[in-house]
């Protein structure tokens, strides 16, 4: 099993616009400590054909998936950071808004850069230094499992998987054959249809690499809620760069 990481393999597709932003936000990242060279996807909400679309809003979203963390490790298998850009000259009123002026026009070189769910730090990430030689194992467990429950998924490999499902894996603190996989599908407009992609169950499974196991520890159906009440948003920090 082959995993492609890393900035250039993954922005190789896109324009010279639209590389020229995601490595500018990319370096951001990196400056707070996100492990670039685990990337393994990036997804761009909107197109950039022109300076018009360069600088308007956008997102970025940066994956690391699959990724295997200590126990308890917080997951970043994917990051979105919104972008949006600001003319520091506008007079601002009371309320938010910007005072109108009169023959104004803005240069696109005086636009200043604003970053929206970026974290002060990913350093703490507790991404363990082998996880792709583990995924290997992991993955020949996963292709042997006679688990009828779960054949659609283990059937067609992490390869595969991770094209439209978020995985996670956690390492057993006290056995170092022991791991929980937690999977999900990820938002339907990031999906590749060329994968498969149903609407299937999300799991937690143990997997254990020395007996060649696998055990279903959870699973729900994410279609089965009802959609709950929404709560009064919270208002998003941006910061300025």
């Amino acid at each position: 099993m082959t995993m492609t990481r890393g900035l250039e393999s993954n922005i190789s597709d896109f324009t010279d616009l639209e590389q020229k932003l995601i490595v500018e936000v990319s370096n951001k990242l990196e400056n707070n400590g996100y492990p670039l060279n685990q990337l393994t996807r990036i997804d761009l909400k909107k197109r950039i054909v022109d300076a018009a679309d360069y600088y308007t809003y956008n997102e970025i979203i940066f994956f690391i998936n699959p990724g295997i963390y200590s126990r308890g490790g917080f997951n970043i298998g994917m990051v979105n950071i919104g972008i949006d850009w600001d003319d520091p000259s506008d007079i601002r009123t009371p309320d938010g808004g910007i005072e109108f002026e009169m023959g104004k026009i803005t240069k696109d070189e005086d636009l200043v850069m604003f970053l929206y769910r970026l974290d002060d730090s990913y350093s703490a990430i507790p991404l363990l230094e082998n996880h792709d030689l583990i995924l290997e194992k992991i993955d020949d467990v996963l292709a042997t499992s006679t688990l009828e429950e779960i054949k659609p998924l283990t059937s067609v490999g992490i390869n595969s998987l991770i094209k439209n499902y978020i995985i996670h894996f956690s390492a057993d603190n006290k056995n170092e054959m022991i791991y929980v996989m937690s999977i999900g599908r990820i938002d339907y407009d990031l999906i590749d249809f060329n994968y498969f992609y149903d609407e299937f169950r999300q799991y937690h499974l143990k997997i254990n690499l020395q007996t060649r196991t696998i055990e279903i520890i959870s699973s729900f159906d994410p279609t089965f809620f009802p959609t709950p009440t929404s709560l009064p948003e919270q208002p998003t920090i941006k910061k300025a760069l």
